[in-house]
């Protein structure tokens, strides 16, 4: 009898800090500021990701958090912006991949309708797990007018070690994970496909504080998170 005694109350334990973890994520934290800077392959800053956190919504032990985008170039003349949405539940963070696709310069934007698809992020992670694939497809309206279709998708997502990696906002324990990314930009009848590997580093509770993005094994950029406010 105490045995199932204590074995019930690690349970609840455990659901009580999985409905906490939830609570506490950066995502989750109503106002909090989030700053990304991306580089070229150089190492060159060509622009900066900035994620706004609003509208912070509590249902039983799941939690959802409107995120406000804007892109700007390097010289400070905003390309992008957009909206949208963070969900957690169980300890599970669920992404909106518009927040998580590789900034594109060249598509300025005035108009996105995309499918609601979200790539997960398990709270619990072991070196050599498998993650879920993800796809996602926007229709765009660029500034010209122009429309555009984009196709992204990632699969064969693994991780493959725990880290520390530094950054100007901190200091962080992470989940170095890869996958293979595929992006298709149909603008008009040109279609250009594009198949890149990604190493990115996830901080449970935090998110993807750091990715590189690589083309036939070469480095074609990186991001990293700068700022962090709460």
């Amino acid at each position: 009898m105490r045995s199932l005694f204590l074995t019930i109350c690690f349970l609840v334990f455990g659901i009580m800090c999985i409905a906490q973890d939830c609570k506490t994520f950066l995502f989750m934290s109503a106002n909090a500021q989030i700053q990304m800077t991306i580089y070229d392959k150089k190492g060159k800053a060509i622009g900066v990701q900035s994620w706004n956190v609003t509208d912070v919504k509590n249902d039983g032990n799941a939690y959802s958090a409107t995120i406000n985008t804007l892109f700007k170039d390097e010289k400070g003349k905003e390309i992008s912006k957009g909206t949208g949405l963070y969900k957690c539940s169980g300890g599970m963070l669920q992404a909106d991949m518009q927040m998580v696709m590789p900034p594109q310069p060249q598509l300025q934007t005035s108009d996105v309708k995309l499918s609601n698809a979200y790539i997960e992020y398990p709270y619990t992670m072991t070196v050599g797990e498998s993650l879920k694939d993800a796809q996602m497809e926007m229709d765009l309206t660029l500034n010209s007018g122009m429309k555009s279709k984009v196709n992204f998708k990632e699969t064969n997502r693994k991780v493959n070690a725990k880290e520390s990696v530094t950054t100007p906002a901190g200091t962080w324990d992470a989940f170095q994970i890869s996958y293979d990314a595929y992006m298709r930009i149909q603008m008009g009848p040109i279609g250009v496909p594009t198949n890149f590997t990604v190493k990115e580093w996830y901080v449970p509770g935090v998110g993807i504080v750091k990715s590189e993005n690589y083309r036939k094994g070469d480095l074609a950029g990186s991001t990293m998170i700068t700022s962090i406010t709460k």
